[in-house]
């Protein structure tokens, strides 16, 4: 996966195929088609190396977001995290293949925010949008890393958290504004 991951910083998505990966570790071909049979599972394994951080529940809901979202802030300053999403949303648009996996993927990394928001459900409104939620929270971190492509300042997690506090997002509240 080592090489997997250096190739996919070094060329992109396109440079991951299964004779690069087993160049430049030094395997058999065989060997890396017996642990990933298709291009599918190749890319899906090499991009799975930039994991996105976990959640876990405290009972202290403030506390335990920022927890998470510190560390999504590492992950995406300090690691491979922001090139694979930028690069995988990219190449998804052209290649339903890769838009599968981007599915995939971005579900998987979606969960820890989502079950951390399912076991606060007693301190958050019963009416709270989950989808907006997890926009309003995570959004700014991608944002900056993504688009901006700028490092992202400790301070923007606990704004972010702060206002997701007062006024977390709900349905009735948005479907009647609009």
């Amino acid at each position: 996966m080592e090489a997997g991951r250096a190739l996919l910083l070094e060329g992109g998505i396109a440079a991951v195929t299964h004779l690069e990966v087993a160049r430049r570790s030094g395997l058999g071909r065989r060997t890396v088609y017996r642990h990933f049979p298709d291009r599918s599972s190749l890319l899906y394994g090499v991009l799975a190396t930039a994991r996105f951080p976990g959640a876990s529940w405290t009972g202290a809901l403030d506390a335990d977001l920022r927890t998470f979202l510190h560390a999504l802030r590492v992950a995406l300053n300090r690691g491979p995290l922001a090139f694979v999403i930028a690069t995988l949303v990219e190449a998804s648009t052209v290649d339903p293949e890769l838009a599968t996996l981007r599915a995939r993927l971005i579900d998987e990394g979606c969960r820890p925010l989502r079950e951390l928001l399912e076991h606060a459900r007693a301190e958050l409104p019963t009416d709270l949008d989950v989808d907006a939620a997890q926009a309003a929270l995570e959004g700014p971190l991608f944002y900056r890393a993504i688009v901006r492509g700028e490092p992202i300042p400790r301070r923007v997690v606990d704004d972010v958290v702060a206002a997701f506090m007062r006024d977390p997002p709900r349905r009735a509240a948005r479907a009647r504004r609009a």
